[in-house]
């Protein structure tokens, strides 16, 4: 799949001059503390993760998200994707945090979605949120992801631990 259109977006390929914004959005520090993977990137990290996910063996299906000038605003993609058992998670970021409550990433995620269970046939998408991103738990609530699991104390952050929340949406493709 080399594009994915909506109204307000485009969801192509990931390009390796990606990488420098990639990483940058992710060490901010508004974005790096509701991750879950609680590393700060480095180019040579980046250019591993980009030879992995254009591997023929790729469990990530990702996405550079752009505007309509095809300036790249976010990231997206389907990552530890089971074939076999038609599953897997969603990962999403907005760079620039002057874009977020915009409807980008609504329309990114849906587009993501139809991707996932029309295209690939992913049956199950699951996403993991951080008990204190407030954000998140809203978006995905909203975008018809149940809440299924509580993994109590599972993160430690700034001294505390967190809960990690659990949420799935099923395909509704027959």
């Amino acid at each position: 799949m080399n594009m994915l259109k909506g109204k307000m977006v485009r969801l192509r390929k990931v390009k390796f001059e990606d990488l420098k914004f990639l990483r940058d959005w992710r060490n901010t520090p508004a974005i790096w503390e509701n991750n879950t993977q609680f590393i700060l990137l480095n180019l040579k990290q980046q250019d591993s993760w980009f030879k992995k996910i254009n591997s023929n063996i790729s469990k990530e299906r990702m996405f550079t998200i752009i505007d309509d000038k095809q300036n790249p605003i976010g990231i997206c993609g389907l990552v530890q994707f089971d074939e076999d058992n038609k599953n897997a998670k969603v990962a999403i970021i907005i760079g620039n945090t002057k874009n977020h409550s915009k409807g980008i990433g609504t329309e990114s995620l849906n587009l993501l979605l139809e991707y996932g269970f029309k295209e690939l046939k992913i049956h199950r998408i699951d996403a993991e949120v951080i008990e204190y991103n407030k954000k998140s738990l809203n978006f995905f609530k909203k975008l018809g992801f149940k809440q299924e699991v509580v993994m109590r104390d599972y993160i430690f952050r700034n001294g505390k631990w967190w809960n990690l929340f659990i949420f799935s949406k099923m395909s509704s493709v027959k």
